[in-house]
């Protein structure tokens, strides 16, 4: 599946969760994310969840948690 992190075009397998899109992105963010000093929103502004599933297509924005808004 093709899935677009910070604009940039990650290749994940079919069934994965977003956590997998990001580490192929970046293990860097993904730590961060982790510890959650960043946060993942779709292209829609609404957070996302690392577990969360992935159908293809999706494109996904890691941002500092400091600069969140209140969105769900």
């Amino acid at each position: 599946m093709k899935i677009e992190v910070n604009k940039k075009l990650v290749k994940v397998f079919v069934g994965s969760r977003v956590k997998h899109a990001i580490r192929k992105y970046s293990i860097k963010d993904y730590k961060e994310v982790k510890k959650g000093r960043k946060l993942i929103r779709d292209k829609h502004g609404h957070k996302v969840m690392l577990d969360g599933e992935l159908i293809g297509e999706e494109e996904l924005f890691i941002e500092d948690s400091s600069n969140s808004q209140s969105n769900p």
